[in-house]
């Protein structure tokens, strides 16, 4: 593997999206469109997955950053945020981020802030990153 020193300063690969699987698409809509002020582009039927709808949810460049995927058979009583990735990581410009904590407080939703960094649980338990630009 190749020291960090000798990879080059910029790489053609970026991230295009995160997939998340959810038991509750419209309430997983509202969190990230309403808390996180992402936009949503579509909701639709799947067109991999037969028989589930999906949402497409684009950020203020009008990039796709984050799929929903409708996927009930994940309800599970006893464990939450069971779905495939531990956490998703945003970044947030200072004003933005001051911004976003206002409107979690504002909902009395749940969230630890920890150097900066807001750590925040969406509506399947999936843990969100959110860090300050400084």
């Amino acid at each position: 593997m190749p020291s960090p020193t000798t990879l080059p300063a910029l790489s053609p690969i970026r991230l295009s999206h995160a997939a998340l699987m959810t038991t509750q698409l419209d309430a997983a809509i509202d969190f990230y469109v309403e808390l996180l002020n992402l936009t949503l582009r579509v909701v639709e039927d799947d067109p991999i997955r037969k028989g589930r709808r999906r949402a497409m949810l684009a950020d203020a460049a009008g990039g796709d950053v984050v799929e929903i995927i409708e996927m009930p058979e994940l309800a599970h009583p006893h464990i939450p945020g069971r779905g495939g990735i531990h956490h998703i990581g945003f970044r947030l410009p200072r004003r933005a981020w001051h911004a976003l904590r206002a409107r979690l407080d504002a909902a009395a939703y749940a969230y630890q802030e920890i150097n900066h960094c807001l750590f925040v649980r969406d509506v399947d338990g999936l843990v969100l990153e959110i860090e300050q630009d400084r």
